[in-house]
């Protein structure tokens, strides 16, 4: 429910109250108003909560997050151990020297998720060159948790072959491990990328368009240092709710809100960020969150991230699709990258998509 529903249904439960009060004097008026406003003021509330707090952690409007029992408390379930020792089993470590991208993004996916790969290799990872600026697209990905583990293998590594776009770490690829999974593409972006202006993460079932992000990088000259950008997230409450997907006790992470920090879902640095998150990272216990723990080590870096110059390119929930709007958009979260799809065609089917 959006803000504005939960509003409009205030002000009509108000307007009937009122009808109410008029027509019968079973209740005082009183008593109604404070039930009208109660109720719709709880309601408001909860969606405050919802919107601050867990869509801030990882987007709850498209996927269901409250389950029916309490999460087990298994040992190492919200801490992440990151020992530092994993290994590129497939890699591109001279990609960044001989291309010279101005932007490399990288895109974390699970190895087994072809699909997904290919889609966006499709769509906006098709665009090499954009305004002069060269963009390299990566995907990242750990080790598969499936038994079929030899044959994927096998299938990666024509892939790789193929596109020469593949990263694979010896890491388990899982949700827990998104942590180390982001931890592991900053050493990469820190060891073999240093040739670029910008780096950017992006979850594969977002809709990006090359064109205006690259316009928004261009309009910063000259290149920004310490610098993290997105959708950014201030005084994000930490979910103390152990039904929760994203429940984190007292004993992980004390405090009562999360630093400021960008979503996971899309969010760009300046390449001197991946050695200092690195480096402050040995100083922090890592969470299973992975944009909240990049804003622990921003805060500790004494670093707030940065708004984009227009924040209303980066965007969370679907709106009903509109091909001029979506258009000016930089990032928008989609339900599936068939979806994502869809939208990048149909924006591309005109140059004048208003």
């Amino acid at each position: 429910m959006s803000r504005h529903s939960v509003l409009k249904r205030r002000e009509c439960k108000l307007h009937y109250c009122c009808s109410s009060c008029a027509s019968s004097r079973q209740m005082s008026c009183k008593k109604w108003l404070l039930v009208c406003l109660l109720v719709p003021g709880t309601a408001l509330l909860l969606y405050l909560s919802l919107t601050k707090g867990e869509a801030a952690q990882r987007y709850p409007l498209q996927k269901q997050q409250i389950t029916d029992t309490p999460i087990e408390e298994e040992p190492g379930l919200y801490h992440v151990a990151y020992p530092r020792e994993y290994k590129f089993i497939i890699d591109q470590p001279k990609i960044c020297e001989e291309q010279k991208p101005f932007i490399v993004v990288m895109v974390p996916v699970p190895p087994g998720d072809t699909d997904a790969r290919n889609s966006i290799r499709m769509t906006w990872g098709r665009e090499k060159v954009v305004e002069d600026k060269v963009v390299v697209v990566l995907f990242i990905m750990g080790l598969n948790s499936e038994n079929d583990e030899g044959t994927l293998q096998e299938r990666l590594r024509n892939e790789s072959r193929q596109y020469n776009d593949l990263l694979q770490s010896n890491f388990l690829d899982s949700y827990r491990n998104l942590t180390i999974k982001t931890m592991v593409m900053m050493e990469w972006l820190s060891t073999n990328c240093q040739q670029a202006s910008f780096a950017m993460k992006v979850d594969a079932d977002v809709l990006l368009n090359m064109n205006n992000l690259i316009n928004m990088l261009v309009s910063l000259n000259p290149v920004p240092t310490n610098y993290m950008t997105g959708l950014v997230w201030y005084a994000s409450p930490v979910i103390r709710n152990p039904f929760n997907k994203f429940f984190l006790p007292h004993d992980v992470y004390p405090k009562d809100t999360f630093p400021p920090y960008p979503l996971g879902m899309c969010y760009i640095i300046s390449l001197d960020l991946p050695q200092k998150f690195i480096q402050e990272s040995k100083h922090i216990r890592p969470i299973y969150i992975e944009d909240a723990y990049l804003g622990m080590c921003l805060e500790r870096l004494g670093i707030v991230p940065t708004k984009p110059p227009n924040m209303e390119q980066f965007v969370v929930a679907l709106t009903q699709y509109n091909r001029c709007y979506y258009s000016g958009l930089i990032a928008i979260l989609t339900a599936s990258t068939n979806q994502m799809s869809s939208f990048w065609a149909d924006i591309h089917l005109t140059n004048s998509p208003c």
